[in-house]
């Protein structure tokens, strides 16, 4: 099947785009990669300049249509992908006859966007049960659920050397973005033994006790296998952008995973839906709660490990990105 891929290259990391790309590859499928943020104009210049931010969105647009021309696809496969106009996608899909379809993989945002562009697909793909929800409230019959997932050419047990591991050695580990609300969690557990690393940790109060705990900015997949495998324990908290608190899992949750490390995460719905807490991971509530398990699992890591080789068995058996090319080809073959 030749499929356009309409994607983003905004990050010079690996990310969902890129391991669903090979996927799709990998599946027997010609990919051709579109970048919907393809503007040619930086945001910071678009921003105060409507003109050329109208002129960036129309050459993306035009440069979309001429390799639809160009491939005449099977598939229109978009990650988001909203730069591309509602008029643009109606006069190509009754023009080529294409299936199209959509995964908003980072809901609640773009939600508004998306929800008028839905019924233009013909599948419609979310990551929670929110979503979903939602979605189906609004009207849009069309949509379907489709989680994240891990791609093991990446995400694995890495051995380190006697360097790496004195360089990313730590008892817990905590790899993510601040947000003010992981910035309030983590301060409280601050005593313990963390290392963390990613986006924006350096903006925090010089009077944080986090500062101290702060290895590093955003780290490449190579790199943040390494600081799991050098770790006892991976933290993973799901941020929450909804005003209510949304129950999608991230993609950090199936990565750990595969890394095959024993891992604590903030007890969520679709979380108790796929994996099994106290055998496959492991859920807390506060706080609290947190504490009191960071103590006992660092004190039974063996128990911590058969918990972790549970997980590990189970995502490589049902979570891969080749795993979820296939449900998607199944969707659309049903």
């Amino acid at each position: 099947m030749k499929i356009v891929y309409v994607r983003s290259y905004f990050s010079s990391f690996k990310t969902l785009y890129d391991y669903l790309e090979e996927a799709f590859r990998r599946a027997g499928h010609e990919v051709y990669p579109f970048d919907y943020r393809a503007y040619g104009i930086p945001a910071k210049i678009r921003k105060y300049h409507k003109f050329l931010d109208d002129f960036g969105t129309y050459k993306i647009n035009k440069d979309f249509t001429k390799l639809v021309e160009s491939v005449k696809p099977d598939m229109l496969f978009m990650l988001h992908g909203f730069t591309i106009h509602l008029s643009t996608l109606k006069s190509l899909k009754d023009r080529y006859k294409m299936l199209t379809v959509n995964w908003l993989c980072d809901y609640p945002r773009d939600y508004e966007v998306a929800c008028r562009y839905a019924s233009l697909f013909d599948y419609f793909f979310v990551s929670g049960t929110d979503a979903l929800k939602r979605f189906r409230l609004a009207g849009h019959k069309n949509v379907n659920l489709l989680l994240f997932a891990c791609e093991p050419k990446y995400h694995m047990p890495v051995e380190l050397s006697d360097e790496e591991r004195k360089e990313y050695a730590s008892e817990i580990c905590f790899i993510g973005s601040m947000y003010p609300g992981r910035l309030r969690m983590l301060e409280k557990i601050s005593d313990f033994d963390i290392a963390i690393w990613g986006p924006r940790w350096n903006d925090i109060p010089l009077g944080s006790p986090l500062r101290a705990l702060v290895r590093g900015g955003s780290l490449d997949v190579d790199e943040w296998v390494k600081a799991y495998a050098a770790t006892k324990i991976v933290l993973n908290n799901i941020s929450s952008f909804a005003p209510y608190v949304d129950n999608m899992m991230n993609t950090r949750i199936f990565e750990i995973f595969a890394c095959r490390k024993f891992q604590l995460i903030d007890t969520r719905d679709d979380v108790l839906m796929h994996f099994t807490s106290g055998s496959e991971l492991v859920c807390y509530s506060s706080i609290e709660e947190l504490r009191r398990l960071f103590i006992y699992y660092l004190g039974h890591m063996d128990e911590a490990m058969e918990i972790a080789n549970n997980g590990y068995n189970k995502v490589l058996q049902f979570h891969t990105y080749d795993h979820r090319v296939k449900e998607i080809m199944d969707v659309i073959s049903k």
